[in-house]
């Protein structure tokens, strides 16, 4: 399989960020906020483009939702979309960079290193108001791709069937149940039969940048990961299997899904089969 990449590097994000076409998005998480953006970036909150009738956070949310939070961005169909986030790559910029192809929007790239990689070019950020103006109402028409999405029973009836690969983003240690897990009323351990694949592996601990593309090859074949197969990617609340499915991209693989609801759905529902251990 072949793709063309997901990432920007933050010299080429500048030789286009004043392009009237390209759209900047800020997809921090759980993060602070901070006085300066990248050029005219906008927010992108996971938590506010989401389904609001859902009991999980970030749930992804109706084609509809979805078309009308972007467009209020200023965002339309023929826009390239680069999104950033304050910590790198793992909060949240893959999340929305996964749901944009989700609904339909394949123009979207992930800046490379986030924030930090900008900042540590030397490339100039603009100062942020604390409360910033409407956007020019962009036109946004969204439309879901649905083998991109797993949900419960999705993962449920492939315990037996084994139709996908299932692959954790989470650390080992919670894979295996020997760390508590972080959200209260979550039962450890994983979904029997899925592969342990922490997304952590995956960043480089220097720079902060995706692995290069051998590398990326290299971690899944050191985790027996039969990439002939349909894969999905789960985590604790969709978040960072989103960049297992960002890295799997950059081998080539465009079509890794990704469980939704996550451990924060799994682990909180006592009636579903767990296994604790390292083995799937």
């Amino acid at each position: 399989m072949t793709a063309t990449s997901a990432l920007i590097s933050a010299a080429d994000l500048q030789k286009i960020a004043t392009a009237p076409t390209t759209k900047i998005l800020d997809a921090s998480y759980g993060l602070p906020p901070l006085p300066v953006r990248i050029a005219d970036a906008r927010d992108f909150d996971i938590d506010d483009i989401a389904d609001p009738q859902a009991k999980l956070a970030h749930t992804v949310p109706s084609a509809d939702i979805f078309a009308r939070k972007i467009s209020a961005l200023g965002i339309s169909n023929g826009d390239t979309v680069i999104i950033y986030d304050r910590a790198g790559m793992h909060m949240a910029a893959a999340r929305a960079w996964w749901m944009f192809r989700l609904f339909g929007h394949d123009n979207v790239r992930i800046l490379n290193g986030g924030l930090p990689a900008w900042v540590g070019a030397g490339l100039p950020v603009t100062p942020k108001p604390d409360t910033l103006p409407p956007a020019a109402a962009g036109n946004f028409t969204a439309q879901l791709r649905p083998a991109l999405l797993k949900l419960q029973d999705d993962i449920l009836g492939n315990i037996e069937q084994k139709s996908f690969l299932l692959l954790d983003a989470r650390d080992a240690r919670r894979y295996s149940g020997d760390m508590a897990e972080p959200r209260p009323g979550m039962q450890a351990g994983h979904v029997p039969g899925s592969f342990s694949t922490p997304f952590a592996g995956l960043i480089d601990d220097d720079s902060g940048l995706l692995l290069p593309a051998e590398d990326i090859s290299a971690f899944f074949a050191e985790k027996n990961i039969d990439l002939s197969r349909p894969l999905a990617c789960t985590c604790g609340s969709g978040v960072t299997a989103c960049v297992v499915a960002l890295a799997l991209h950059e081998i080539g693989y465009t079509d890794a899904a990704v469980y939704d609801g996550s451990w924060s759905e799994w682990g909180a529902d006592a009636h579903l089969p767990k296994k604790q251990g390292y083995a799937p």
